[in-house]
């Protein structure tokens, strides 16, 4: 009978234990965000630098920001001289890579790459990301040009 008591006894203190630590236990910091910043939009700033190489070339150019895979995240937007900073929104704090690049039309085989500028990690709402593209010129035997 000693025994029983003495084993309900520590029981006892076992359950009451374990509902005092699961009361105050920190709770998990990666899933305690607030709802608004869950509500909030990512914005993701592409800029343009050397613009001056875009400018004299007489082709037109669409900015775009897309996942790993290439899926657009946002719709393209017309590149346009004198404008530097091109934003673009998306829903939520998301995890994974952003790509922002620039394409040339028409988009033909002959197009002078201009190359992307990739980033990973996670993207928080109510944030902003900058991403930075810088057209360079090409040698060629008639001088410098981007083509």
């Amino acid at each position: 009978m000693k025994t029983s008591k003495l084993i309900l006894a520590l029981s006892l203190i076992l359950i009451f234990a374990t509902g005092f630590n699961t009361l105050y236990a920190q709770k998990n910091l990666s899933s305690d965000l607030p709802e608004k910043s869950k509500a909030q939009k990512v914005c993701y700033v592409v800029r343009i630098e050397n613009m001056k190489y875009l400018n004299n070339t007489g082709f037109q150019y669409l900015v775009q920001m897309s996942d790993e895979t290439g899926r657009q995240i946002a719709p393209s937007q017309a590149f346009q001289p004198g404008v530097s900073d091109y934003s673009f929104f998306e829903n939520g704090t998301v995890r994974g890579t952003r790509v922002a690049r620039m394409i040339q039309l028409p988009n033909d085989q002959k197009s002078y790459n201009i190359l992307s500028c990739s980033k990973t990690g996670v993207f928080y709402g109510g944030a902003s990301y900058l991403f930075i593209i810088r057209p360079v010129p090409a040698e060629t035997i008639a001088g410098t040009d981007i083509r």
